[in-house]
């Protein structure tokens, strides 16, 4: 019987692998401890920098989008708007700036 690997299984091993170098490259770098707290800080920084900007990306596609769509969709158009709502409230749980 073969096995097939889902994208889930996939995402998954690449999310464990990466995981493990990580925790690897500490224990085994060459620099002190204290120099490696200040790297992980500043990368942890700019991830948070970069997803805040994916996210406020998205909320001002999603609100172009509903600005744009009026009229288009007939009677579609409030199901439409009430799931571009239903989006946009997703994303606002994941503001990082007061993180």
């Amino acid at each position: 019987m073969e096995r097939r690997f889902s994208l889930q299984d996939f995402g998954i091993g690449i999310i464990t692998g990466v995981a493990i170098g990580v925790v690897a490259g500490i224990l085994l770098a060459p620099e002190s401890g204290e120099s490696t707290r200040e790297k992980l800080a500043s990368g942890a920084e700019g991830f948070r920098v970069s997803a805040q900007d994916l996210i406020d990306n998205a909320r001002d596609s999603l609100d172009l989008a509903v600005g744009k769509m009026d009229g288009v969709f007939g009677s579609h158009e409030k199901q439409v708007r009430k799931r571009l709502g239903a989006l946009k409230e997703e994303l606002e749980k994941y503001n990082l700036s007061g993180a």
